[in-house]
Protein backbone atom coordinates (compact mmCIF):
# COMPACT_ATOMS: atom_id res chain seq x y z
CA UNK A 1 0.00 0.00 0.00
CA UNK A 2 1.28 3.46 -0.85
CA UNK A 3 0.46 7.02 0.29
CA UNK A 4 1.56 9.70 -2.18
CA UNK A 5 0.54 12.90 -4.02
CA UNK A 6 -0.42 14.78 -0.87
CA UNK A 7 -1.70 18.27 -1.54
CA UNK A 8 -3.88 20.98 -0.07
CA UNK A 9 -5.87 23.46 -2.06
CA UNK A 10 -8.79 25.88 -2.00
CA UNK A 11 -11.73 24.82 -4.14
CA UNK A 12 -15.29 26.21 -4.05
CA UNK A 13 -14.50 28.09 -0.83
CA UNK A 14 -13.32 24.85 0.80
CA UNK A 15 -9.88 23.94 2.15
CA UNK A 16 -9.13 20.41 0.99
CA UNK A 17 -6.28 18.15 2.12
CA UNK A 18 -5.97 15.02 -0.01
CA UNK A 19 -3.73 12.07 -0.77
CA UNK A 20 -3.66 9.23 -3.28
CA UNK A 21 -3.60 5.69 -1.91
CA UNK A 22 -2.60 2.64 -3.95
CA UNK A 23 -3.43 -0.91 -2.89
CA UNK A 24 -3.68 -4.28 -4.56
CA UNK A 25 -7.26 -4.39 -3.22
CA UNK A 26 -8.21 -1.36 -5.37
CA UNK A 27 -8.91 -1.61 -9.08
CA UNK A 28 -7.50 1.93 -9.37
CA UNK A 29 -5.84 4.47 -7.04
CA UNK A 30 -8.14 6.05 -4.46
CA UNK A 31 -8.24 9.64 -3.26
CA UNK A 32 -8.76 10.31 0.47
CA UNK A 33 -9.68 13.82 1.54
CA UNK A 34 -10.43 16.01 4.53
CA UNK A 35 -12.47 19.11 3.69
CA UNK A 36 -13.19 22.21 5.80
CA UNK A 37 -14.28 25.82 5.24
CA UNK A 38 -11.56 27.79 3.46
CA UNK A 39 -10.67 29.84 6.55
CA UNK A 40 -9.06 26.73 8.05
CA UNK A 41 -6.52 26.35 5.25
CA UNK A 42 -3.63 27.20 7.60
CA UNK A 43 -4.69 24.43 10.00
CA UNK A 44 -4.04 21.72 7.38
CA UNK A 45 -0.56 20.12 7.35
CA UNK A 46 0.72 19.14 3.92
CA UNK A 47 2.22 15.92 5.30
CA UNK A 48 1.36 12.23 5.52
CA UNK A 49 0.36 12.51 9.20
CA UNK A 50 -3.45 12.65 8.73
CA UNK A 51 -3.42 9.78 6.25
CA UNK A 52 -1.21 7.49 8.30
CA UNK A 53 -3.88 6.35 10.84
CA UNK A 54 -6.45 6.03 8.07
CA UNK A 55 -4.23 3.74 5.97
CA UNK A 56 -2.22 1.80 8.58
CA UNK A 57 -5.24 -0.16 9.84
CA UNK A 58 -6.40 -1.44 6.40
CA UNK A 59 -2.76 -2.14 5.50
CA UNK A 60 -2.45 -4.39 8.57
CA UNK A 61 -5.74 -6.10 7.79
CA UNK A 62 -4.67 -6.70 4.18
CA UNK A 63 -1.13 -7.67 5.17
CA UNK A 64 0.33 -4.99 2.88
CA UNK A 65 3.54 -3.17 3.71
CA UNK A 66 3.09 0.60 3.73
CA UNK A 67 5.19 2.96 1.63
CA UNK A 68 4.84 6.65 2.47
CA UNK A 69 6.10 9.00 -0.23
CA UNK A 70 5.66 12.15 1.82
CA UNK A 71 6.99 13.64 5.06
CA UNK A 72 5.81 11.83 8.20
CA UNK A 73 6.10 12.82 11.84
CA UNK A 74 9.06 11.12 13.58
CA UNK A 75 6.84 10.68 16.65
CA UNK A 76 4.21 8.82 14.63
CA UNK A 77 6.84 6.68 12.97
CA UNK A 78 8.23 5.72 16.37
CA UNK A 79 4.82 5.04 17.92
CA UNK A 80 3.64 2.81 15.08
CA UNK A 81 5.56 -0.11 16.57
CA UNK A 82 3.42 -0.03 19.72
CA UNK A 83 0.25 0.61 17.70
CA UNK A 84 0.98 -2.48 15.64
CA UNK A 85 1.74 -4.47 18.79
CA UNK A 86 -1.63 -3.56 20.25
CA UNK A 87 -3.76 -4.38 17.21
CA UNK A 88 -1.96 -7.64 16.44
CA UNK A 89 -2.27 -8.72 20.08
CA UNK A 90 -5.95 -7.86 20.23
CA UNK A 91 -6.83 -9.34 16.83
CA UNK A 92 -4.14 -11.91 15.88
CA UNK A 93 -6.47 -13.56 13.38
CA UNK A 94 -7.27 -10.29 11.64
CA UNK A 95 -4.17 -8.06 11.81
CA UNK A 96 -0.59 -8.64 10.65
CA UNK A 97 2.49 -6.53 11.31
CA UNK A 98 3.59 -4.57 8.27
CA UNK A 99 6.77 -2.78 7.29
CA UNK A 100 6.59 1.02 7.20
CA UNK A 101 8.81 2.86 4.74
CA UNK A 102 8.84 6.64 5.04
CA UNK A 103 10.47 8.60 2.26
CA UNK A 104 11.27 11.65 4.35
CA UNK A 105 10.80 12.64 7.98
CA UNK A 106 9.53 16.13 8.59
CA UNK A 107 10.76 18.59 11.15
CA UNK A 108 8.09 19.79 13.59
CA UNK A 109 6.18 22.68 12.08
CA UNK A 110 5.66 25.99 13.81
CA UNK A 111 2.16 26.16 15.19
CA UNK A 112 -0.20 28.69 13.73
CA UNK A 113 -2.58 28.94 16.71
CA UNK A 114 -2.67 27.95 20.38
CA UNK A 115 -6.05 26.30 20.74
CA UNK A 116 -7.67 23.10 22.04
CA UNK A 117 -10.65 21.22 20.61
CA UNK A 118 -12.84 18.22 21.29
CA UNK A 119 -14.84 16.03 18.93
CA UNK A 120 -18.52 16.76 19.36
CA UNK A 121 -21.75 15.13 18.22
CA UNK A 122 -24.18 16.14 21.03
CA UNK A 123 -23.81 12.63 22.50
CA UNK A 124 -23.29 11.89 26.19
CA UNK A 125 -19.54 11.32 25.94
CA UNK A 126 -18.83 14.38 23.80
CA UNK A 127 -21.22 16.53 25.85
CA UNK A 128 -19.37 15.58 29.04
CA UNK A 129 -15.95 16.32 27.53
CA UNK A 130 -17.17 19.67 26.22
CA UNK A 131 -18.61 20.75 29.58
CA UNK A 132 -15.61 19.42 31.51
CA UNK A 133 -13.23 21.64 29.53
CA UNK A 134 -15.13 24.91 30.00
CA UNK A 135 -13.55 27.49 32.34
CA UNK A 136 -16.68 27.68 34.50
CA UNK A 137 -16.23 24.02 35.40
CA UNK A 138 -12.78 24.54 36.89
CA UNK A 139 -10.56 23.52 33.99
CA UNK A 140 -7.10 25.05 33.78
CA UNK A 141 -6.29 27.69 31.18
CA UNK A 142 -3.97 25.36 29.25
CA UNK A 143 -6.59 22.60 29.01
CA UNK A 144 -9.74 24.60 28.24
CA UNK A 145 -11.30 24.10 24.83
CA UNK A 146 -11.84 26.77 22.23
CA UNK A 147 -13.44 24.63 19.52
CA UNK A 148 -15.84 21.78 18.75
CA UNK A 149 -15.16 19.45 15.80
CA UNK A 150 -17.93 17.65 13.93
CA UNK A 151 -16.88 15.62 10.90
CA UNK A 152 -19.42 14.37 8.38
CA UNK A 153 -18.30 10.96 7.13
CA UNK A 154 -17.18 9.57 10.49
CA UNK A 155 -20.45 8.74 12.24
CA UNK A 156 -21.65 7.27 8.95
CA UNK A 157 -19.86 6.91 5.59
CA UNK A 158 -20.05 10.09 3.54
CA UNK A 159 -21.97 8.29 0.77
CA UNK A 160 -24.88 7.67 3.18
CA UNK A 161 -25.70 11.39 3.27
CA UNK A 162 -27.68 11.43 0.06
CA UNK A 163 -30.53 13.68 1.22
CA UNK A 164 -28.62 16.22 3.35
CA UNK A 165 -30.08 14.69 6.50
CA UNK A 166 -27.36 16.17 8.71
CA UNK A 167 -28.17 19.77 7.75
CA UNK A 168 -30.19 20.42 10.93
CA UNK A 169 -27.55 18.68 13.04
CA UNK A 170 -24.78 20.96 11.77
CA UNK A 171 -26.97 24.02 12.41
CA UNK A 172 -27.63 22.75 15.93
CA UNK A 173 -23.93 22.16 16.64
CA UNK A 174 -23.13 25.69 15.45
CA UNK A 175 -25.91 27.11 17.62
CA UNK A 176 -24.67 25.04 20.54
CA UNK A 177 -21.09 26.25 20.12
CA UNK A 178 -22.27 29.86 20.00
CA UNK A 179 -24.15 29.36 23.29
CA UNK A 180 -20.88 28.41 25.01
CA UNK A 181 -18.72 30.95 23.15
CA UNK A 182 -16.91 28.21 21.27
CA UNK A 183 -15.90 27.80 17.64
CA UNK A 184 -17.68 25.10 15.64
CA UNK A 185 -15.51 23.43 12.99
CA UNK A 186 -17.50 21.25 10.62
CA UNK A 187 -15.94 19.29 7.81
CA UNK A 188 -16.21 16.06 5.88
CA UNK A 189 -14.06 13.11 4.89
CA UNK A 190 -14.51 10.07 2.66
CA UNK A 191 -12.16 7.71 4.50
CA UNK A 192 -14.98 5.32 5.50
CA UNK A 193 -16.05 5.04 1.86
CA UNK A 194 -12.50 4.28 0.72
CA UNK A 195 -11.97 1.80 3.57
CA UNK A 196 -15.33 0.25 4.55
CA UNK A 197 -13.96 -1.51 7.63
CA UNK A 198 -15.77 -2.51 10.81
CA UNK A 199 -15.99 0.95 12.37
CA UNK A 200 -16.81 -0.07 15.93
CA UNK A 201 -14.27 -2.89 16.24
CA UNK A 202 -11.28 -1.60 14.28
CA UNK A 203 -11.50 1.89 12.88
CA UNK A 204 -13.27 4.64 14.81
CA UNK A 205 -10.24 5.58 16.93
CA UNK A 206 -7.87 5.81 13.94
CA UNK A 207 -10.59 7.65 12.00
CA UNK A 208 -10.92 10.28 14.71
CA UNK A 209 -7.14 10.51 15.02
CA UNK A 210 -6.76 11.01 11.27
CA UNK A 211 -9.26 13.87 11.42
CA UNK A 212 -7.49 15.41 14.41
CA UNK A 213 -4.17 15.30 12.55
CA UNK A 214 -5.77 16.93 9.51
CA UNK A 215 -6.13 20.04 11.72
CA UNK A 216 -2.84 19.67 13.56
CA UNK A 217 -1.35 22.99 12.44
CA UNK A 218 -4.09 24.68 14.46
CA UNK A 219 -4.36 22.91 17.81
CA UNK A 220 -2.22 22.08 20.82
CA UNK A 221 -4.62 19.40 22.09
CA UNK A 222 -7.56 17.55 20.58
CA UNK A 223 -9.70 15.44 22.90
CA UNK A 224 -11.35 12.18 21.87
CA UNK A 225 -14.28 11.55 24.26
CA UNK A 226 -14.16 8.13 25.92
CA UNK A 227 -16.82 5.46 25.44
CA UNK A 228 -15.96 3.57 28.64
CA UNK A 229 -14.42 4.29 32.02
CA UNK A 230 -11.09 3.09 33.36
CA UNK A 231 -13.07 0.53 35.40
CA UNK A 232 -13.54 -1.68 32.34
CA UNK A 233 -11.30 -2.45 29.40
CA UNK A 234 -12.42 -3.45 25.93
CA UNK A 235 -10.40 -3.91 22.76
CA UNK A 236 -11.84 -0.69 21.39
CA UNK A 237 -9.97 1.12 18.60
CA UNK A 238 -10.33 4.30 20.69
CA UNK A 239 -8.98 3.70 24.18
CA UNK A 240 -6.63 5.23 26.77
CA UNK A 241 -4.09 2.67 25.60
CA UNK A 242 -4.14 3.85 21.99
CA UNK A 243 -5.37 7.36 21.29
CA UNK A 244 -2.32 9.31 22.51
CA UNK A 245 -0.04 7.20 20.27
CA UNK A 246 -1.48 8.98 17.22
CA UNK A 247 -0.15 12.38 18.40
CA UNK A 248 2.44 14.24 16.39
CA UNK A 249 4.92 16.94 17.41
CA UNK A 250 2.33 19.71 17.00
CA UNK A 251 -0.84 18.22 18.46
CA UNK A 252 -1.46 15.98 21.45
CA UNK A 253 -4.40 13.63 20.93
CA UNK A 254 -5.95 12.81 24.30
CA UNK A 255 -8.43 10.09 25.28
CA UNK A 256 -10.74 12.04 27.58
CA UNK A 257 -13.42 11.36 30.17
CA UNK A 258 -12.60 7.80 31.22
CA UNK A 259 -12.63 8.88 34.86
CA UNK A 260 -16.44 8.67 34.71
CA UNK A 261 -18.86 5.95 33.71
CA UNK A 262 -21.47 6.94 31.13
CA UNK A 263 -24.28 7.18 33.69
CA UNK A 264 -22.03 9.28 35.93
CA UNK A 265 -21.29 11.68 33.09
CA UNK A 266 -24.98 12.50 33.07
CA UNK A 267 -25.58 12.45 36.83
CA UNK A 268 -22.39 14.27 37.87
CA UNK A 269 -22.15 17.03 35.27
CA UNK A 270 -24.62 17.08 32.37
CA UNK A 271 -27.74 17.37 34.55
CA UNK A 272 -26.31 20.55 36.06
CA UNK A 273 -26.56 22.27 32.67
CA UNK A 274 -30.16 22.36 31.45
CA UNK A 275 -29.17 23.57 28.00
CA UNK A 276 -26.78 20.66 27.51
CA UNK A 277 -29.26 18.14 28.95
CA UNK A 278 -32.03 19.29 26.62
CA UNK A 279 -29.81 19.00 23.55
CA UNK A 280 -28.47 15.47 23.97
CA UNK A 281 -28.45 13.42 20.78
CA UNK A 282 -27.65 9.75 21.33
CA UNK A 283 -29.71 7.80 18.80
CA UNK A 284 -28.16 5.09 16.59
CA UNK A 285 -31.23 4.94 14.33
CA UNK A 286 -31.53 8.56 13.20
CA UNK A 287 -29.60 8.05 9.93
CA UNK A 288 -27.27 10.92 10.76
CA UNK A 289 -30.11 13.28 11.63
CA UNK A 290 -30.86 15.29 14.76
CA UNK A 291 -33.65 13.35 16.49
CA UNK A 292 -33.69 10.64 19.17
CA UNK A 293 -35.98 7.73 18.30
CA UNK A 294 -36.58 6.73 21.94
CA UNK A 295 -36.50 3.04 20.98
CA UNK A 296 -32.91 2.04 20.11
CA UNK A 297 -30.37 0.72 22.61
CA UNK A 298 -28.55 4.03 23.13
CA UNK A 299 -31.77 5.98 23.54
CA UNK A 300 -33.09 3.44 26.05
CA UNK A 301 -29.92 3.34 28.16
CA UNK A 302 -29.96 7.15 28.32
CA UNK A 303 -33.66 7.22 29.15
CA UNK A 304 -33.06 4.70 31.97
CA UNK A 305 -30.45 7.05 33.46
CA UNK A 306 -32.85 10.00 33.22
CA UNK A 307 -35.65 7.94 34.77
CA UNK A 308 -33.42 7.03 37.71
CA UNK A 309 -32.60 10.72 38.18
CA UNK A 310 -36.29 11.67 38.01
CA UNK A 311 -35.80 13.71 34.85
CA UNK A 312 -37.35 11.60 32.10
CA UNK A 313 -40.88 12.89 32.72
CA UNK A 314 -39.56 16.41 32.08
CA UNK A 315 -37.55 15.51 29.00
CA UNK A 316 -37.83 17.67 25.88
CA UNK A 317 -35.85 15.27 23.66
CA UNK A 318 -37.05 11.76 24.62
CA UNK A 319 -40.43 10.14 25.23
CA UNK A 320 -41.32 10.95 28.81
CA UNK A 321 -41.91 7.32 29.74
CA UNK A 322 -39.90 4.16 29.18
CA UNK A 323 -41.55 1.61 26.87
CA UNK A 324 -42.99 -1.40 28.70
CA UNK A 325 -40.57 -3.70 26.87
CA UNK A 326 -37.52 -1.43 27.30
CA UNK A 327 -35.40 -4.27 28.70
CA UNK A 328 -35.29 -5.83 25.23
CA UNK A 329 -33.08 -2.93 24.14
CA UNK A 330 -30.58 -3.26 26.99
CA UNK A 331 -28.80 -6.00 24.99
CA UNK A 332 -26.97 -7.38 28.03
CA UNK A 333 -25.80 -10.31 25.90
CA UNK A 334 -23.28 -7.84 24.40
CA UNK A 335 -20.33 -7.19 26.78
CA UNK A 336 -20.24 -3.39 26.53
CA UNK A 337 -24.04 -3.11 26.77
CA UNK A 338 -23.89 -5.28 29.88
CA UNK A 339 -21.42 -2.81 31.41
CA UNK A 340 -23.69 0.13 30.61
CA UNK A 341 -26.56 -1.70 32.33
CA UNK A 342 -24.35 -2.33 35.38
CA UNK A 343 -23.56 1.39 35.48
CA UNK A 344 -27.27 2.24 35.52
CA UNK A 345 -27.80 -0.40 38.20
CA UNK A 346 -25.22 1.30 40.43
CA UNK A 347 -26.91 4.63 39.80
CA UNK A 348 -30.33 3.17 40.70
CA UNK A 349 -28.92 1.92 44.00
CA UNK A 350 -27.31 5.29 44.71
CA UNK A 351 -30.59 7.14 44.14
CA UNK A 352 -32.76 4.59 45.91
CA UNK A 353 -34.75 3.59 42.83
CA UNK A 354 -35.73 0.12 44.01
CA UNK A 355 -38.15 -0.36 41.13
CA UNK A 356 -35.49 0.18 38.50
CA UNK A 357 -32.87 -1.64 40.57
CA UNK A 358 -34.93 -4.85 40.61
CA UNK A 359 -35.40 -4.81 36.83
CA UNK A 360 -31.74 -4.08 36.09
CA UNK A 361 -30.53 -6.73 38.54
CA UNK A 362 -32.51 -9.33 36.59
CA UNK A 363 -31.08 -8.14 33.27
CA UNK A 364 -27.52 -8.17 34.61
CA UNK A 365 -27.99 -11.74 35.89
CA UNK A 366 -29.23 -12.79 32.45
CA UNK A 367 -26.33 -11.02 30.78
CA UNK A 368 -23.82 -12.77 32.99
CA UNK A 369 -25.21 -16.11 31.87
CA UNK A 370 -24.33 -15.44 28.23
Amino acid sequence: MRIHKIKKQISNKKAILSATVDSYTFSEPQNIFFCFPAKYMDYLPETADPFFPAVLIPAMINGEDLEIQAPLSPQLLENQNVIQDIFTTWHPDKFSRVKITSQALKKPLKKVFNKNATFFSLGVDSMYSMLKHLPQNGISEENKITSLIYMKGLELPLSIYSNNQNFKLILEIKRFAKHYNLEAITGETNLRDVFPLDWEDYYFGPGLAATALSLSNGFDKIYIPSSHSYAVFFHDPSSPLLDHLWSNENTRIIHDGAEKERAQKISDLIIDDTYALNNLRVCVDNDGGIHNCGKCSKCIRTMVTLEILGLLKKSEIFPQKLPEDFTKQLHTFIPDSLEFTKENLKLARKYGRKDIEKILEREVRLGNLE
